[in-house]
Parts: structure tokens; C-alpha cells; sequence
């Protein structure tokens, strides 16, 4: 059986009646007759959906429990209003105002209304908002149910309660809608009551069982979903009861919509979908159709509903958002694991349609749908129209099907299992798959052949008006009294059909179509014309349409588009085509050597398509005439973006914009194109085809005017579209006062000239004279700090041998002591000036200090050295200085403290380093820090010499009571 009956099946055993095809209205279309889409959370979408709403810019908002989205059929953004804050993220209610706000209710009762970035707050009860409702004259109510539930209305203090003396009782309000003519309908947990126009109270119209949900068709009638017990009652009252499906019961909706076609959706309790067509009833019984999860609905937690100015349904789940757009075509039979194999069509004289695949035969008459017929043990290699008659090839028989009966032909053995059946006169032709084409004459079957084409590949024309015509591989033939001819002309590859009507001959080929024109075949070719690849079948209507079904999908033009392609080279051919997207199962069957396309006798065009077979009715063909709104989204300049810009001003030196935009067309968002320009920089429209971002560099100062429109998935183009106007302030240097002010200047440059030579020589001669002032100190520092300071400890040792001079021979070896100390003191300037001499790239000054210590240690003073912080690298010059004032705060503590010990302790930071040289000796004066050392001495104004060249910060501390700190801070 075919899968579309299984699944009738399964509907049923769930307690739902199936509809079929032929009891729907015009109007309203079943689930196969809608393209269906989800987003899932992979796909971006959030959780928890349960509002939506659309506002008049064409924006899809969604309430969800983690916040409020906005969608343009492309990209989620999640909300964050630029003034104010909202209440809550757990949004349960939405309504669209006529202004263009948005009034948001939440899970915990409080409301607000969103609207030009910024929130105004309501507040509310403690209670859940369940549905908003609007009055012409603009006044909101909203439903509430949870412990403080009940009907409100929004005044000017906030949040109104209606209560008995209105009408209402105390307790939950499941739902609240405006009638069409003013009055307000709202069911409470026992009953439903309505606020005529002009009434000061609600009146109570019928029970109602808990969670009743109320809903406006299009001819202003309203319906609940009650207890079609109470439905005569209530209808009385001008209230409606909505019909329940088998296995369900009262009140069977969670959220409950009328679509523009008069159909009713339900979205029920954790159980998906319910579609109702028919449902008042004048049409026939209601029908109904589940929507699962095997549809792909995300989720069967499915809560709102909401039918968008294009027509499309979308539903919230908590898993996603599901979308139904309405399509051309209806799939009729889908291939599956009980349905193989390739198919045939034929349509007989009264308009029959008849399917075909290797073992089941279906059919479908005029304004029906497509049923099962019969199966065969044997396969089908073949259906074709004789007259009024079915015929049908089995592997060695033909079958007549006539009325409801079939009946064999006789005729002698086939040649082979036929795949064309043709009649021409009293002539019978078929054709053999690998064997040719064959005509019955007397008492058997004549082969035909050509001279010039083999005749295991020739095929007999089908269908009305294909007498005399053949074909094999790339080659078409004509017969006539004399005999087979080849048609001259274009080639279109692998022949698959012939067929003949108001708008000629036409041929489908593998590499465009082809058309006899004076006894030769013209081509439109894939090359020029892709849509045309491929083709297995053509269909050709009185009105002078032509279907032409091929890989790309099925195309319909006409005979005038046709006429006008085949007489210019360059002309485009008008057409339309229709795909997968368009509901088709699938592209064209391929392989086939009959059309895969015909007409029913009720106008329907069938396809027979790669994976099922479709039908689309002409007369009700899906045009989106609504052209899309655009809207420019955000302008980043200069790294800082400016959200929903109109008139922006930017700052001098902005040179590059990026400018997002978006076309709020949610049929097929993917399919919007979009065209723009930047007046001033582009001499023509940009066609940016589905981009949604412009770029543009290097402007200069100015006012700059972006202007984007857009085109829907069916063509329609905004032609108004959004802009947006950039001035972009200039430099002082763009501003024509500085041009003056440059005039100015150039009359006074020869004397700027001479005055800048002239300064310019006395500051290179002011550099010479302080540069050997600078060299003379810095010899003067080299000196005190490495020859004195070594001149001086053997000075000293001279001076302790002549204190120690005594008469006699002993004075002669003090002096030679001295001697030996003079000599290791030139060893230590010459080991000092080779360490310092080591300092050949950048780093810290750690290892110079540790070898500082080292060097005083073999002088007699001991020196601790500690360290906390990372290392640091240093430039060599820097490290230098560094290096030479703690080796004289060292050497000073040698010569004056008085004690043997020192301590260095190194901290550095990020960016900074100290070091400070301690010692717990007699302490340097108080008058010596003062006057920033010693009256003939260098030694500290040295010290602050080297910082002040390395910008650093130098103390010299007395210690209290003794010792002395000298504290080096250095930047790095």
C-alpha cells in the first residue's frame, strides 16, 4: 500500500477521521499542500517558545522562556531594550499594536509594552498572562490565570481587575479576544462570557470546561474549544463550539487559530497538531490531520500559533520553531518501501488521470484524489490513453480497462514488453525497450526501421497527436507515404517525448527543448536556458500553457513566451518554475520515454517526479504579491555599531562602513534578493543577491545616502526600500577656512625658512657644547667610580705602612706589601671593566647584581641578596646604570658604615623594579643627605646623575637609629 494510505491508517488508530482530498475546500489546503520547515535549537533557535507575534515592520517576535527574540526568517537576535530593563525573561504572551509596539506579559503576571527601544513597565498580580486582546479603540485586556488570576484591562494607573460588578467572577481567565464588531469574549474557568458593544456587564453564553481557548474565524465568527454538548446553546448565543476528532477531549486546545482560509489549527496538550478543514460544517464533516513529530514538528510540546501577513503558519515549541508555507503543488503518491520503482502517467478522453508503478495501478477523476486501483503480480511496463480506454502493458500481454473492467487484447506475441502505445488510424504502433518500434498489421507485429538509426533504440510517439512521429537516442524522425525521415536540424541530445499541441511540436530532450519549425528542429538549449535541462516531459493546454517538467524542476510558460524565444537568440524566455520548495516530490523522473507531465481533465497538471508523483492546480497557484519590508539594521564605523540607524553623524577620519540590512519576507527568507547603492559612490545598483551586509572604504567627508531595496521569493520588489543618510564630519585640514589659513602660510614661508636655518644651527651648536659638557661628567663618574675609588684603597695602604713605620729594616717590607695591594687593586678595576664590558644584550639586572655581591665579598663585606617577582629584561645601557649605582651604594658602605654586612633586596612587578641596599651600619649623616653628598666627594650626585639618565627615582633614607637605605626605582 502506499504510504500516504498508512499513514491514514495510523490517524485513524489514533482516533482521527482522514479527509480526503476531494472533500477539502478550495480554499484550504491540506498538510500537503504546505512546505514544511523547522528550526530546531542546532539550527539557532531558542527554547521554550510560547507567544508569537508579528509587528508591522515584518519582524517574527518570539516569547520564550529565556527572553524575547526577534527573527527575520534568517537570523535570531535576542532582545535588549537600549532604555529601561525588562521584568522578566520568562515571556508567556505577546500582542502586535497598531503603533508598532509590543505588549509582553509574563509568567509572573506583570506586563509591559516594548516599543522604540525602550520598556514601560506595568506591572501585575501574581498570576500567569495567558492571552492579550485588543479593542478598536486601542484598549488592551489581558487573561490571567495562577492565584491572583482574572481579566484586567490596562488603564493609565497600569493593570485594571474586572471584577463582578462587570461581570466577571473572581478566578482564572483562560482566554480574551475581540469580536469583529467590538465585543470582548473572555472564558473563565466555568463559563464564557461576552461584553456586547454598548453593555456595562458580561453575560454569561455557555459552560465551559477548565483551560477553554476562543479564537476569531475570518468571517467574524467566534468559536471556543468547548464541550460540543453545549454547541446549540451557544451557537444561539453567536458563539460557536469547535468540533472534536475521535479521542479527544473538551477543551482540546492549548492555544487555538483561524488561518485566512477559514481553517482552524489547534496546538494540544503535549500532543502536537490538529488541523480541522470543513470545520463549521457547510462544506462538508469536518476533516482533521495531526502534525507530529513525524512531520517534523520539534517537538510535541507545541503551545502558539500565528499565521503572518504572507500566510505562513509558524508554530513554538519548546524545542524550536516550526513553519507551514503554503505551496502550488500537493505530493499525491510518494515513493516508500512498499511503493518502487519508476512511474507512469496517461490520462484518458474524459480526464481521467491514471498512475503507474511496476505492480499497482491508481487513479484519479476529475476533482478526486489519487487512489489505489489494483495490484498486478506481474509488472506494469506501460499505462497509455486509448481514446476513453486504459490500455496497460504487462510483460507478454496488453490490457484494456474500460469502465471498471479489464479485458485482454488480442494480438499476436509481443515482440517484447511494450513502453509506448499508439494508434494511428487503424494502424497500432508500439515501441520495445532494446528491440524498436513496431506496427500491427494482419496477423503480426512489422518492425520499423531506418537507414540511418539502429532500430533497438526507436520509439513510437504516444498520446493524442503523436501519429507519425519517432525518435531514437538524439535523432527525431517523420513518417510519411514514403517512409521513415530524419528531421533536420539542432541537436538537444537524448530524445525523451514528443508532444503536440497549440504551441507546435515540441521536443524534450537531454540538452533543451526543440520545436518543428518548417520541416526542421529549432532548440532553446540548457546553455541559454538552464531551467530547460533535462526534460521528460511536456503539457500543453488549450489556453496555450506549456508544462514542461525537467531536472531542475517544472517550468510553465506559454506559447507567446515560446514564439518570442525561438524567433530572437537573445531574448529570455518568461517562465516560472516550480521545485521541491513549491511542494513537488522531488525533480523529473529521468529515463522515461513518455512525458512525466500531464493534464487532468480538472485542469490539474500531474508530474510524475523522482520520488513520487505531484499535481499542481493552475488556478490556484501561490503568488507572494506582498512586497517585503526593509529595514537597516545596524552602521559600524570606526569599530563602534549604531543599532535601527536613520540619520547618523560620524566623527572626522571615519573612512570604512559596514551596513547590515534584512527584508522581512518569511515565505522563503533564503530566497530574498536585495539591491543597493551609495549615492554619491555607485553609478548603478548593486545586485548584492542574498547578502545582507554593504561595505565601502576610503569615503571622505560628507553627506553620504545608502539606499537598499529588496525582492521576495517570488519577485516582488520594494522598490521603496529603507535608507539611511551618513554625514561624516571633515578634518580641520578638509575645512575651507584651513585652505585660507594655507594661503596664509605659503606668503610667509620663505621667512619661516630662514628663521628655522638659523635656530636650527644655534641648537646644533648648543648640542656639541653640552655634549662634551655631558662626556666630560661622565668621565668624571667613570673615574670616581672604578681608578679612584681603587687609588684610594691604596692610598690608604700607604698611609697605614708609614703609620706603622719604625726605625729599622721593617718599613721596607710594609712597602712591598703595599705594592701587592696597588697591584690587586688594578686587577679589580680591569675584571670590573670586563664584566661591565659582558653586558651585551638586553635583560635583568639579577646576575649583574649577584656578581657585584661577589666581587665585595672577596673586598671583606658580605652581602645578602634576595628576590621576589619575575624577571625583567632591560636595554644594555639601562642595565649599565643600574649595575654602577649599586656598586656605589656597595662601595659606600665598605668605605663609611663601619659594619661587614649588607643586604640587597630586588622586587619587580609588572612594568616596575626596585632595588634597595641596606646596611645596619653608623648611618650617613643627616647634613650629607641634605646637600646631596660629601664637599670634594661624587659619589651621590653620581648616583642621581645615572638615575635622573634613566628616569627613574632615587632615595637615600637614614635609618632610625643607624644604618642607611638606598631605594632605586626603575619604569620599564
Amino acid at each position: 500500500m502506499l504510504r500516504r494510505h498508512i499513514w491514514w491508517r495510523v490517524l485513524a488508530s489514533a482516533g482521527l477521521v482522514a479527509a480526503p482530498v476531494c472533500a477539502q475546500a478550495p480554499q484550504q489546503r491540506s498538510l500537503d499542500q504546505y512546505n514544511l520547515r523547522a528550526w530546531t535549537l542546532v539550527d539557532g533557535a531558542p527554547p521554550d517558545i510560547w507567544a508569537l507575534a508579528q509587528t508591522r515592520d515584518g519582524f517574527l517576535w518570539l516569547g520564550t522562556g529565556a527572553g524575547l527574540y526577534r527573527f527575520d526568517g534568517n537570523t535570531y537576535e535576542l532582545i535588549t531594550p537600549m532604555r529601561g530593563r525588562f521584568p522578566s525573561r520568562n515571556i508567556t504572551a505577546l500582542l502586535a499594536d497598531a503603533d508598532g509596539s509590543l505588549w509582553i506579559g509574563y509568567f509572573d503576571g506583570q506586563v509591559a509594552q516594548f516599543g522604540g527601544g525602550s520598556v514601560r513597565r506595568i506591572g501585575g498580580p501574581n498570576a500567569i498572562v495567558e492571552q492579550f486582546a485588543r479593542e478598536p479603540d486601542g484598549t488592551i485586556w489581558v487573561a490571567m490565570t495562577g492565584l491572583e488570576g482574572g481579566l484586567f484591562r490596562v488603564g493609565g494607573k497600569g493593570l485594571i481587575r474586572v471584577g463582578e460588578d462587570r461581570g466577571i467572577p473572581a478566578g482564572r481567565v483562560f482566554s480574551v479576544i475581540a469580536g469583529a464588531d467590538g465585543a470582548i469574549w473572555a472564558a473563565t474557568e466555568h463559563d464564557i462570557r461576552v461584553l456586547r458593544p454598548r453593555a456595562a456587564r458580561f453575560e454569561i453564553v455557555a459552560r465551559a470546561p477548565h483551560r477553554t481557548r476562543l479564537a476569531l474565524a475570518p468571517d467574524g465568527q467566534v468559536w471556543a474549544s468547548g464541550d460540543p454538548a453545549v454547541a446549540t446553546a451557544a451557537r444561539a448565543a453567536g458563539l460557536r463550539i469547535a468540533p472534536l476528532a475521535l479521542g479527544l477531549r473538551p477543551p482540546a486546545a492549548d492555544r487555538m487559530r483561524f488561518t485566512q482560509d477559514g481553517t482552524l489549527w489547534r496546538t494540544l496538550f503535549a500532543g502536537g497538531v490538529l488541523q480541522t478543514r470543513s470545520v463549521g460544517g457547510e462544506r462538508g464533516p469536518p476533516a482533521f490531520t495531526r502534525l507530529t513529530t513525524k512531520q517534523g514538528l520539534p517537538s510535541l510540546v507545541a503551545v502558539p500559533l500565528l499565521e503572518d501577513r504572507e500566510a505562513n503558519l509558524w508554530i513554538g515549541t519548546n524545542l524550536g520553531l516550526f513553519r507551514l508555507r503554503p505551496v502550488s503543488a500537493a505530493t499525491a503518491l510518494r515513493v516508500d518501501d512498499k511503493v518502487l520503482g519508476g512511474f507512469e502517467l496517461a490520462v484518458t478522453q474524459d480526464g481521467t488521470v491514471y498512475a503507474a508503478n511496476p505492480h499497482n495501478l491508481y487513479r484519479a477523476r476529475p476533482g478526486e484524489p489519487l487512489r489505489w486501483l489494483r495490484r498486478f503480480d506481474q509488472v506494469i511496463h506501460m499505462i497509455e490513453a486509448d481514446g476513453a480506454d486504459l490500455i496497460v502493458a504487462l510483460p507478454e500481454a496488453l490490457l484494456r480497462l474500460r469502465r471498471d473492467g479489464f479485458t485482454a487484447i488480442r494480438t499476436p506475441p509481443l515482440p517484447g514488453p511494450a513502453v509506448s502505445w499508439g494508434r494511428h488510424g487503424e494502424a497500432r504502433w508500439i515501441s520495445v525497450e532494446d528491440v524498436g518500434a513496431f506496427r500491427l498489421a494482419g496477423n503480426r507485429w512489422h518492425p520499423l526501421e531506418a537507414t540511418d538509426q539502429p532500430a533497438a533504440r526507436m520509439y513510437a510517439a504516444s498520446g493524442v497527436g503523436g501519429e507519425g512521429w519517432f525518435y531514437g537516442r538524439d535523432r527525431l524522425y517523420r513518417r510519411d507515404h514514403s517512409g521513415l525521415r530524419a528531421v533536420p536540424g539542432d541537436g538537444i541530445g537524448g530524445i525523451a517525448m514528443v508532444s503536440t499541441g497549440p504551441a507546435g511540436t515540441l521536443v524534450g530532450g537531454e540538452l533543451g527543448l526543440g520545436r518543428v519549425e518548417q520541416g526542421r528542429l529549432r532548440a532553446l538549449s540548457d546553455d541559454r536556458i538552464p531551467d530547460l535541462g533535462g526534460i521528460t516531459g511536456i503539457a500543453q493546454t488549450p489556453d496555450g500553457s506549456v508544462w514542461i517538467n525537467g531536472v531542475r524542476g517544472l517550468v510553465q510558460t506559454s506559447k507567446t513566451a515560446l514564439d518570442r524565444a525561438f524567433a530572437d537568440p537573445n531574448a529570455p524566455l518568461q517562465h516560472q518554475l516550480f521545485t521541491a520548495a513549491d511542494g513537488l516530490p522531488g525533480v523529473a523522473q529521468q529515463g522515461s520515454q513518455k512525458s512525466t507531465v500531464i493534464r487532468g481533465g480538472d485542469g490539474r497538471i500531474w508530474v510524475a517526479d523522482n520520488v513520487g508523483i505531484g499535481w499542481i492546480d493552475p488556478a490556484r497557484i501561490v503568488h507572494n504579491r506582498l512586497p517585503p519590508p526593509v529595514s537597516i539594521l545596524r552602521l559600524t564605523a570606526n569599530d563602534r555599531s549604531y543599532a535601527a540607524p536613520r540619520d547618523v553623524a560620524l566623527p572626522p577620519g571615519t573612512a570604512n562602513l559596514r551596513i547590515a540590512y534584512t527584508a522581512l519576507s518569511l515565505a522563503e527568507a533564503e530566497r530574498v534578493r536585495f539591491r543597493y547603492r551609495l549615492i554619491g559612490v555607485d553609478r548603478d545598483w548593486i545586485d548584492a543577491g542574498t547578502a545582507r551586509e554593504a561595505y565601502y572604504a576610503n569615503l571622505g567627508p560628507g553627506s553620504w545616502r545608502f539606499q537598499v531595496i529588496a525582492a521576495n521569493n517570488d519577485g516582488v520588489w520594494n522598490r521603496q526600500g529603507a535608507t539611511l543618510t551618513v554625514t561624516i564630519a571633515p578634518r580641520f585640514y578638509q575645512t575651507w577656512w584651513f585652505r585660507l589659513l594655507a594661503l596664509g602660510a605659503g606668503a610667509g614661508a620663505l621667512w619661516l625658512l630662514y628663521v628655522w636655518r638659523l635656530r636650527e644651527q644655534l641648537a646644533r651648536t648648543r648640542a656639541r657644547a653640552e655634549a662634551k659638557l655631558a662626556e666630560r661628567e661622565r668621565i668624571a663618574r667613570e673615574l670616581h667610580d672604578t681608578l679612584l675609588q681603587s687609588m684610594q684603597g691604596l692610598i690608604l695602604r700607604f698611609q697605614a705602612a708609614a703609620y706603622a713605620t719604625e726605625p729599622g729594616s721593617r718599613a721596607h717590607a710594609m712597602i712591598d706589601g703595599a705594592l701587592e695591594r696597588a697591584d690587586d687593586v688594578m686587577l679589580e678595576a680591569r675584571d670590573r671593566v670586563l664584566a661591565l664590558r659582558r653586558i651585551s644584550g638586553p635583560g635583568d639586572p639579577q646576575p649583574l647584581i649577584d656578581e657585584l655581591s661577589r666581587c665585595m665579598e672577596e673586598e671583606g663585606l658580605i652581602v645578602t641578596v634576595t628576590r621576589e617577582g619575575p624577571p625583567l629584561r632591560f636595554p644594555p645601557e639601562m642595565l649599565e646604570q643600574i649595575a654602577a649605582i649599586v656598586r656605589e651604594a656597595l662601595a659606600n658602605i665598605r668605605k663609611h658604615a663601619g659594619t661587614r654586612l649588607a643586604q640587597i633586596r630586588v622586587e619587580s612587578r609588572e612594568g616596575w623594579l626596585r632595588i634597595a641596599v641596606e646596611d645596619r651600619g653608623r648611618g650617613i649623616p643627616t647634613e650629607v643627605i641634605e646637600a646631596g653628598g660629601r664637599p670634594g666627594h661624587f659619589g651621590l650626585r653620581g648616583m642621581h646623575e645615572r638615575a635622573d639618565d634613566l628616569g627613574a627615582t632615587l632615595e637615600v633614607l637614614r635609618g632610625d637609629p643607624i644604618g642607611t637605605t638606598v631605594r632605586l626605582t626603575v619604569e620599564r
